[in-house]
């Protein structure tokens, strides 16, 4: 036998679905009448993370690539988020072969001229809602920054060989809305392969 029970939650209110054949009660869905919340045989509510989530909704986009830099050769990418209530909440993987600095600033200005335009991918790609960061590789480099919030050196030289070596952030960075980021690529070594991956949700205040 099951019944519907209502709950109330801060959108509205939702009803469970809830088995009473026994002592247990045990709930078996959760809808609002448009969305379901499914419950497993093992009483635990289907779920998926949040990055899943955004993903699923066409709300998480990338871009990745590499290049080649050689000794004391630099590569400016500029990013340009929006004066928006949508926010990017970033994360990245950066490897290189060789030894290598690279930062990423927060109100980078001056110079940042030229350069190709990068259009960032949708995670989902049945979904044909598009980034609202702006990005440009291989700019000039900027004259100033107020932040800098990531200063990473990895990779060595040993005796016999470049031993290179990989920065990673895992925790989101939520960036300033209407503000110019700078990530900066500087060699330490010759013909050194580099490749990274920026990763985001965006997220409405």
């Amino acid at each position: 036998m099951t019944k519907e029970v209502q709950i109330t939650n801060k959108t509205g209110k939702n009803y469970a679905e809830v088995d009473s054949s026994n002592d247990l009660h045990t709930i078996s869905k959760i809808t609002d009448g448009t969305n379901t919340v499914t419950v497993d045989d093992s009483n635990g509510l289907v779920i998926v993370d949040e990055t899943s989530n955004k993903i699923h909704s066409g709300n998480h986009f990338y871009v990745e690539g590499y290049i080649t830099l050689n000794t004391d050769d630099s590569y400016y990418v500029k990013l340009v988020t929006p004066n928006t209530n949508v926010l990017a909440h970033i994360t990245w993987l950066i490897e290189s072969g060789g030894v290598l600095t690279t930062t990423f600033d927060e109100g980078a200005s001056g110079g940042m001229t030229g350069g190709s335009s990068v259009t960032p991918l949708n995670n989902n790609r049945n979904s044909e809602t598009v980034s609202t960061m702006t990005i440009t590789s291989n700019v000039s480099a900027p004259t100033s920054y107020d932040t800098r919030i990531s200063n990473k050196k990895v990779g060595g030289t040993t005796w016999k060989a470049v031993t290179g070596g990989q920065s990673a952030r895992e925790e989101e960075l939520i960036l300033k809305k209407n503000t110019t980021y700078c990530r900066t690529f500087t060699s330490g070594s010759d013909n050194n392969l580099i490749a990274f991956k920026a990763m985001w949700s965006e997220y409405e205040l």
